[in-house]
């Protein structure tokens, strides 16, 4: 019998990830994301009810929205299904797609925001927590979870199949460790398949870290010395820790100045969470949960929490407008001493790519505006030793922007067969 892959979403594009396996008889549904996309934010629902009326099984790598935010609609779609993920991503999901509800309809209130909660807190009851290296039997395949590097809980998963073959699904992944997270675990022999993430693949940058955290200190102690305040948007799951983490170790070591540093939006609540998870302390004398307010509005909140803290860490990450860290780079705008830093990816709908790349917008902006590439993903030549690696006989790319190797990249909608 034949197997395929089908991408409904997040094949060529970062966004909607969901991707399709049939294994003979068996049917496995990987990630139900949204995109940055007010129009389009799910995946092919109704293609998928089309070739998939039932699903065996559900499996979600890890919470960032673009691979979870649609679950609760995905979960009441097959509410039979079972749903799968490791115990930390389960803990993430929950306050990430709920703020990513929250978001959604932060301009227009609608009773659909109160179903979605309601849907959200039905699959949150039905996620089923596994460990990593676990190995699950669904029908005649096995699939077994595997650290992915990248965030806390991230999987990719190994999946056997007819007797003697694999896929290794990566999800998002980082071959190399990070402060929070290890790199990833790969399989342990050569695979049919290779199905890889390729947000930087057709890219010719490489990380340099040690210089990256370098220049990045740098920026922070010149904005100091001129009395200028500093704004980091921040994803709020993975690149808040790691930059708390980053900024507590250079004041320790003296390359960066002591500090008043607050950190706000989402990123205050999942920092929490690491906390506990990994037993880590990131709040401490200089690094503080922003403090909350009785009685005022959030633009009085965040000019007084300005007075207060030298840096502000806060979500989003893009500077998508209504969030908090768009309310604190207004502020911050008026003042050429000030700056903005920019430290991780950004979609070309977000208002922070555009500040970026818009001269319009930009002449509205006194202050400096920054960006330091920090990233929880593998580059090119990382990428290229993964597949030198595992020898597959077959490399499908997902979750990323075709260049010209556009040959292997997999396409939504398209079938894979292998």
């Amino acid at each position: 019998m034949e197997n395929f892959l089908i991408p409904i979403g997040g094949g060529n594009e970062i966004g909607a990830s969901s991707y399709l396996y049939v294994l003979g008889g068996v049917k496995i549904l990987i990630d139900s994301g949204i995109r940055f996309n007010a129009k389009e934010p799910y995946p092919d629902f109704e293609l998928l009810k089309v070739l998939a009326p039932e699903l065996d099984a559900i499996f979600v790598t890890h919470a960032h929205i673009d691979h979870c935010g649609s679950i609760h609609i995905l979960s009441s779609l097959y509410p039979d299904t079972p749903i799968y993920t490791t115990h930390e991503t389960a803990q993430l999901l929950s306050l990430m797609v709920e703020d990513a509800i929250k978001v959604k309809y932060i301009k227009e209130k609608s009773e659909d925001e109160w179903k979605e909660y309601k849907l959200l807190d039905e699959t949150f009851m039905r996620l089923e927590r596994r460990e990593f290296f676990d190995t699950l039997n669904i029908k005649d395949i096995e699939v077994k979870f595997l650290p992915a590097g990248h965030i806390l809980g991230a999987a990719a998963f190994q999946i056997n199949y007819d007797d003697s073959s694999s896929i290794y699904h990566t999800g998002d992944i980082s071959l190399q460790p990070q402060k929070t997270v290890e790199a990833a675990h790969l399989p342990s022999s050569s695979v049919n398949l290779l199905v890889t993430e390729s947000t930087y693949y057709y890219s010719n940058r490489s990380f340099e870290k040690e210089k990256a955290v370098e220049e990045f200190y740098q920026t922070i102690v010149k904005v100091f010395e001129r009395k200028g305040r500093i704004l980091i948007p921040v994803f709020a799951l993975g690149r808040a820790q790691e930059i708390i983490l980053l900024l507590t170790e250079g004041m320790k070591a003296g390359k960066i100045p002591p500090m008043t540093v607050y950190v706000d939006g989402l990123a205050r609540e999942v920092s929490n969470i690491y906390e506990n998870l990994l037993n880590k302390e990131f709040f401490n004398y200089y690094v503080q949960p922003a403090p909350t307010y009785e009685g005022i509005d959030f633009l009085e909140a965040c000019e007084e929490n300005l007075r207060e803290a030298n840096c502000i860490i806060s979500t989003s990450g893009m500077l998508m407008e209504n969030t908090p860290s768009y309310i604190y780079a207004s502020l911050l705008s008026r003042n050429e001493r000030n700056a903005i830093i920019f430290s991780g990816y950004l979609v070309e709908e977000s208002f922070g790519y555009r500040l970026l790349n818009d001269r319009e917008i930009l002449k509205n902006f006194k202050c400096e505006i920054k960006r330091h590439h920090f990233s929880a993903h593998s580059d090119k030549k990382e990428l290229q030793d993964l597949i030198n690696i595992l020898s597959p006989r077959k490399t499908v790319f997902i979750h990323g922007y075709p260049g010209k190797e556009i040959k292997y990249h997999g396409f939504n909608r398209e079938v894979i067969k292998f």
